[in-house]
């Protein structure tokens, strides 16, 4: 498929947004100490590679076609064995339960959420260098969401995270810039960053997992009752970077028994539409790979499928030829009560990926 080009007025954005905002590694600087950055289980790659032997395709996919760049193309996922955040009365506290949801990569960085598995403590987002595999900072939210998604708007330069507003009990979707995360340091304010805009979104009780492409924000859930999966897919208005109210599309997808309630994160490129899905330690996770087309958004079967480790998280696409996957498997949580723990987010190929075929 041709890849679409940007319009006029994205490009303007575009243009207009990049001369606000300082050199991205500006942020490098600022580190919090109460954070680990080492790995929570295996102290060295090559231990953690051994554990997954029985994957070949992660060998083939990931290190083997990453093994001339840092750390074969991973990534240590810190704070999972304390994290620096403020608990339920607001007071600054290290939490030894953050269990990772989403993974995205924002410009030169790839940022990681999680959220306090025993929810005494607000959720967070890890911030990595992208070339230099270094712990930057940690962003303390605003509140104790799920976060079980983190999608970059790269016109606008906006992160969106998936949010819910406890008080009515439905989901919301909210964004910060990437000039107030590069701005924000909790060791000097002790206090939760600020979402530059949050939307509530009364139709759906959680958001489940989410993405962004073509100047789209998309929301995913399950409803159990009627075993329909649903997206809910927002323009963006280029200018203000928020969502357009008079563009709305909802796409409802019913009788996928294979991935329904499991489904735990979505990526789109001009290619693929990516659906990842587990189901706790007893059950491995599965990839889901969708070809695109003018005629269909997600087609009654996926043309690919493959089985990983359990417990697979967000998957996102950097450009069309990278996708990254993130696994809660060395989560204090799950931490070795599975075959495989995974405390790394791992870079894979996906013209090798999918050379893998079930189907």
């Amino acid at each position: 498929m041709k890849k679409k080009t940007l319009n006029g007025i994205a490009w303007v954005c575009a243009w207009g947004c990049a001369l606000c905002f300082r050199p991205a590694f500006a942020m490098e600087s600022i580190a919090s100490t109460g954070t680990n950055v080492n790995p929570a289980i295996y102290e060295t790659l090559e231990k953690q590679k051994k554990v997954l032997t029985n994957y070949p395709i992660l060998f083939d996919a990931s290190f083997d076609v990453y093994k001339s760049q840092k750390d074969e193309g991973t990534y240590v996922v810190p704070g999972l064995i304390r994290t620096e955040t403020v608990d339920l009365h607001n007071q600054v506290d290290e939490c030894a339960d953050m269990t990772p949801q989403g993974v995205a990569v924002v410009d030169d960085y790839i940022m990681i959420s999680a959220y306090c598995h025993e929810h005494k403590h607000n959720s967070v987002i890890y911030v990595l260098n992208k070339r230099s595999h270094l712990f930057v900072k940690t962003i303390i939210l605003e509140n104790r969401s799920h976060v079980g998604g983190i999608a970059y708007d790269p016109i606008c330069r906006n992160l969106w995270v998936a949010t819910k507003n406890e008080e009515e009990g439905h989901a919301s979707v909210s964004s910060l810039k990437l000039a107030t995360i590069d701005s924000y340091n909790f060791s000097k304010t002790r206090k939760p960053i600020r979402f530059d805009y949050v939307r509530q979104l009364p139709q759906m009780k959680n958001n489940t997992f989410m993405t962004y492409y073509d100047f789209e924000v998309y929301c995913g859930c399950f409803d159990k009752k009627t075993k329909t999966l649903s997206l809910y897919i927002y323009k963006i208005e280029p200018f203000s970077g928020h969502i357009d109210n008079r563009s709305t599309r909802t796409i409802r997808v019913a009788g996928y028994d294979f991935i329904g309630d499991i489904c735990q994160g979505i990526a789109i490129s001009d290619e693929y539409i990516v659906l990842s899905a587990s189901n706790g330690p007893d059950q491995e996770s599965m990839l889901a790979f969708f070809d695109r087309s003018d005629d269909y958004f997600l087609n009654a079967k996926p043309s690919k499928t493959i089985t990983l480790p359990s417990r697979l998280e967000q998957v996102y696409f950097d450009g069309g030829g990278t996708l990254f996957l993130l696994f809660e498997s060395a989560a204090k949580a799950y931490r070795q009560s599975e075959s495989i723990d995974i405390d790394r987010v791992l870079k894979c190929d996906v013209d090798t990926l999918t050379r893998y075929v079930r189907y």
